[in-house]
């Protein structure tokens, strides 16, 4: 009996902790414990992230049993997506900063109205995504190169998916309110669901087991879409019941001009970021490709470490981006800056110790994944260069979040592609190579460092793109408010 009443004990008090009103979490985020509001905050969205993880693992676990033209399908659909995906969260950036700032002005029906319209925005541009990825897969897929012995299974894994697309970006759009008004929790509790459907129906659904068909990479796909479909089914209804501490209706979501500019206005340059974003990454790998198997291998072994130590990360800029956005909508800017400054010392402490590890560990942290010695040796001289970097990564990403909760994402345009192309890009391959081609003319000008150069090109960017961010944030321009009372 008193370990039940223990238990039952402390569940209470965790549930007072992170489950609190609307007007609980505004008061907490105008007036608590900076800190500790700050952590209540970024823990569920910590847990978010690695339940993402898990989710793309599952996949890639089970489609890995039929082959390597079969496994490969996903990861060749996936810059389709990707950039769909880049376009819903981009423009649902706007909806973090237009009900943040509302629900911190006090502005409870401006903060709904902001809601219904992006998520009705949303609608309609998941439905065009959703018929473009369906119709065009083959034609897409094809332009890529997509190698001939995979190109079917990524053109059914790409059109399953893409029929999801309205519910994905309804998904999407649900996860940025709630974080508008400081709900992280449910957000969470309902990517569990989405993980835990997919977790059951892969393998029922590709190995035919029990009285399921057996469908290969199309039952992947299903599961896939089915799973982001009862999430969204999910958020749907908590959005239109008012239980998560604010509502939409069909009225609300009705399109209104001014509010498709506001939404343009902030969400545009957030999604365009993210996009050549995703398109610099791409040209990296190429980059990296160009040294061997052991350099992609090692890269691939890296990025997946790197990951897990950022999944801290993405928790801290999430509670920053809701936190900054409702103070300065309550007119507390120098709350506002004190919430970046602590938010700071917190993330860039954890990832110093992170960091620490795991360059101390570099090499048994690769050996644990594959068994050569020319990939040990590679991924240990990319971890020990760039896990280092990280808490720089933290910096940028920390203070590129608090530019986005107040609106202000031109600069986050602009800071983006000058990190990824003009510096990480750059020079990694003026570090790496001897030569950079251009195409209409060659630059002898690269240091021909191998490999390791884009290690250290990568490095730089992080420590560079912090440095540039933080002249911005001095520059106070973000307290501006974007919002219209």
């Amino acid at each position: 009996m008193g370990l039940s009443e223990g238990f039952w004990d402390r569940y209470h008090h965790v549930k007072s902790v992170f489950v609190k009103s609307k007007e609980e979490r505004r008061d907490e985020i105008l007036e608590g414990s900076i800190v500790r509001t700050i952590l209540v905050l970024a823990i569920p969205v910590m847990i978010s992230s690695a339940l993402h993880t898990g989710f793309n693992i599952v996949d890639t676990y089970w489609l890995g049993r039929l082959g390597r033209a079969e496994v490969g399908a996903p990861a060749a659909a996936w810059p389709v997506l990707f950039t769909f995906l880049s376009l819903g969260m981009g423009l649902s950036t706007a909806g973090v900063s237009l009900v943040s700032q509302h629900t911190g002005a006090g502005g409870g029906k401006k903060a709904e109205e902001a809601a219904g319209q992006v998520f009705g925005f949303l609608m309609v541009i998941g439905v065009a995504t959703g018929l473009i990825g369906y119709f065009a897969a083959p034609y897409i897929l094809t332009l890529l190169g997509t190698p001939s012995t995979t190109l079917p299974h990524a053109i059914d894994y790409l059109q399953i998916v893409s029929l999801s697309m309205p519910f994905v970006f309804s998904y999407i759009a649900f996860r940025f309110l709630l974080r508008g008004i400081g709900d992280m929790v449910r957000p969470m509790l309902i990517r569990g669901v989405l993980v835990l459907v997919n977790l059951i129906l892969d393998p029922l659904l590709i190995f035919g087991l029990f009285f399921f068909p057996e469908l290969g990479v199309r039952g992947a796909a299903i599961a896939t879409a089915l799973a982001r479909t009862t999430s969204a089914v999910v958020g749907i209804y908590l959005l239109f019941s008012g239980r998560v501490g604010i509502r939409i209706s069909l009225e609300s979501m009705r399109l209104k001009l001014r509010w498709i500019k506001q939404i343009l206005k902030i969400g545009a340059p957030a999604t365009v970021a993210r996009a050549e974003s995703a398109v610099g990454f791409v040209v990296l790998f190429a980059l990296v490709a160009i040294f061997g198997d052991a350099s992609v291998a090692a890269y691939g072994i890296g990025r997946r470490v790197i990951h897990v130590m950022t999944i801290g990360i993405w928790g801290f800029a999430g509670a920053t981006m809701t936190m900054v956005g409702q103070n300065v909508g309550a007119d507390q800017e120098e709350r506002g800056e004190t919430i970046v400054k602590r938010a700071l010392l917190v993330s860039f402490l954890m990832l110093i110790i992170m960091g620490a590890l795991v360059v101390l560990f570099r090499s048994q942290i690769i050996a644990f994944f594959i068994d050569d010695a020319e990939v040990i040796r590679i991924g240990g001289m990319y971890l020990g260069i760039f896990a280092m970097s990280i808490p720089f990564f933290g910096i940028y990403r920390i203070f590129d979040s608090t530019f986005k909760g107040t609106g202000h994402t031109l600069p986050v345009l602009f800071l983006t592609l000058f990190r990824i192309w003009g510096l990480r890009l750059f020079l990694s391959a003026l570090l790496a190579l001897s030569a950079i081609n251009l195409g209409f003319v060659v630059l002898d000008i690269g240091f021909g460092m191998g490999v390791v150069g884009i290690w250290y090109g990568m490095a730089a960017s992080n420590v560079i793109g912090a440095g540039l961010s933080a002249i911005y944030f001095l520059s106070g321009r973000w307290k501006e408010k974007t919002i219209k009372t």
